[in-house]
């Protein structure tokens, strides 16, 4: 089965049961019963499901055009695209990714990805999707290669901010469980965490960093709208080190990444997943919001980076444009930028 066969049949299995409880069940077993069955399809179909959500991620899937597969000895090995000169950005950020082209940052160049990846905001690590039950942690350039053993694993993955680790969710069957799993990008280890579910409910149970990467963000489900609406009541941050909960916060969306806070934590930017309308900027003290026009990212105090048709686009905290600049690449594609280190 091609790749995109599975992922259209999945993502039109996902959406078929989106609809209202059945007559009869109790809403809390329909929600458990989705979980168990969206944790079997991931199992067996977890390439098709990352590539379909990574499109939120401000660290972006970036995958091959649909061309002629290559042999396997050039597919074992990026290639040098010397024809697109690193990209400078406001704060020293750097344009980290562009369609399929994703910087290595000891040689300052970019590299051609013959497989779908998901490359780290700071450092040079990628995860590499190979396969449907197949994760690998390297290098840009293919170095250093370690396994990630993807049993339970379900969801998105994330970076943090210092591209060291991973964030994703976990599920087990029987007894039913949740919670995230923390993957070392050095070493391919994976620490988890169960999180107690009648406390901590989740519907979209996905995870992402504070920009310090001490902690890890889920979104609490609201059931006020029934189950097919997937509502955020609030954020509720755990320990990254040890799973304990911390902190929750009245912001009823999750952020696309660690970057979509501000430096100091005060404010940030959250949205729908996979959309770039209906974005928000909230104080995380008051929880007082109002819109914000783009998905974007700090890079200080007082500027944000986002972009809008194939340019990157420098922003204040108010929303307003402050410049465009054009990122040189011949073949364009979703842009993807990074802090400099």
């Amino acid at each position: 089965m091609r790749f995109e066969q599975l992922l259209h049949e999945t993502i039109d299995e996902m959406a078929g049961e989106m609809t209202a409880p059945k007559a009869g069940l109790a809403a809390r077993s329909m929600a458990r019963g989705r979980r168990i069955r969206r944790a079997r399809r991931v199992a067996t179909a977890g390439a098709a499901i990352l590539a379909a959500v990574a499109v939120a991620l401000p660290w972006t899937f970036l995958s091959q055009k649909d061309t002629a597969a290559p042999s396997p000895a050039a597919s074992a090995q990026p290639t040098r695209t010397p024809a697109m000169t690193r990209t400078e950005l406001p704060g020293g950020w750097v344009v980290i990714g562009v369609g399929d082209q994703v910087l290595d940052r000891p040689t300052n160049e970019y590299v051609l990805m013959r497989k779908p990846v998901l490359p780290a905001p700071a450092g040079n690590r990628i995860l590499v999707i190979d396969g449907p039950e197949s994760l690998q942690l390297t290098s840009v350039r293919g170095a250093d290669p370690v396994t990630v053993d993807p049993a339970g694993l379900v969801g998105t993955f994330n970076w943090s901010p210092a591209g060291d680790r991973l964030v994703g969710g976990i599920s087990q069957k029987e007894p039913f469980k949740i919670g995230f799993a923390v993957v070392d990008a050095r070493t391919g280890a994976i620490s988890k965490h169960w999180i107690d579910h009648d406390r901590y409910d989740c519907s979209r149970c996905d995870f992402t960093w504070t920009r310090d990467g001490q902690e890890v963000v889920m979104p609490i489900a609201d059931r006020s709208g029934g189950e097919a609406e997937e509502r955020v009541s609030q954020l509720q941050l755990f320990n990254a080190g040890t799973g304990e909960p911390t902190v929750s916060l009245p912001i009823t969306d999750l952020p696309a990444g660690p970057f979509a806070w501000s430096p100091g934590g005060r404010y940030v930017v959250v949205g729908p997943a996979g959309t770039s309308q209906g974005w928000r900027l909230y104080d995380t003290t008051t929880g007082q919001n109002r819109p914000f026009p783009y998905p974007a990212v700090w890079v200080t105090a007082d500027v944000l980076l986002a972009t809008k048709d194939g340019k990157v686009i420098t922003l204040t905290p108010d929303g307003a444009v402050t410049a465009t600049i054009d990122v040189a690449v011949p073949n364009p594609g979703m842009i993807t930028f990074g802090p400099p280190r």
